[in-house]
């Protein structure tokens, strides 16, 4: 008997927590940006699509090249996988460069390619630094800016710093979660996306 209710309790348990609903952690405001291919896009773009977002800059030396290469290992190639052989991907990768005025569409498709980033699943984006940085900062509340350093020869030089998570952004283009750029959380990223692809628009 008692092993018996303690099946159903972990059944039970299970079933709660597949069922929990993930919060609603802000909304991504209208913006208009342009992508790698020099098009205009638009948040209206992702309305009805559930989408990973990133910020990152194509000079960058540190973290940039580690969060894209886990992006595409991780993210991308799971999406890959549940499109199937010659699929419409059930989800969208989108990456903001944060120093747009060095990263032209023409440097961030040439960054793409680089980085083995399918052209029809992962979008990156640039546009006027202004503009990005409301969309960063106000809306994904997400750090960016530029700080002064020094070279080893004591020269100055503005070095660009900015938030390193990935967001999960829903079909209604709202927030729903924060995740480091490693380890576990990549895979509770999964989770939570194959969740929300489910779930639908409801």
């Amino acid at each position: 008997m008692k092993k018996l209710l303690f099946s159903l309790l972990l059944v039970l348990a299970s079933a709660a927590c597949q069922q929990k609903e993930l919060p609603v952690l802000g909304k991504i405001p209208d913006f208009t940006l342009s992508s790698q291919d020099a098009k205009p896009f638009t948040q209206a773009d992702m309305r009805g699509k559930v989408w990973v977002a990133d910020f990152i800059f194509t000079s960058c030396g540190g973290a940039c090249p580690l969060m894209t290469e886990r992006m595409k290992k991780s993210i991308q190639s799971s999406i890959q996988e549940m499109a199937g052989e010659g699929g419409e991907p059930p989800a969208k990768i989108l990456s903001f460069s944060v120093d747009p005025e060095r990263d032209t569409p023409e440097v961030l498709a040439r960054y793409a390619k680089n980085h083995g980033a399918v052209p029809e699943l992962w979008i990156f984006l640039t546009g006027p630094l202004e503009e990005i940085t409301r969309v960063v900062v106000q809306g994904f509340k997400i750090s960016m800016g530029k700080v002064p350093s020094k070279t080893p020869n004591q020269d100055e030089i503005w070095e660009v710093v900015h938030g390193e998570q990935f967001l999960l952004i829903d079909q209604k283009g709202q927030i729903r979660g924060y995740y480091s750029s490693e380890g576990n959380d990549l895979r509770r990223l999964m989770v939570d996306l194959r969740a929300l692809l489910k779930r639908g628009t409801s």
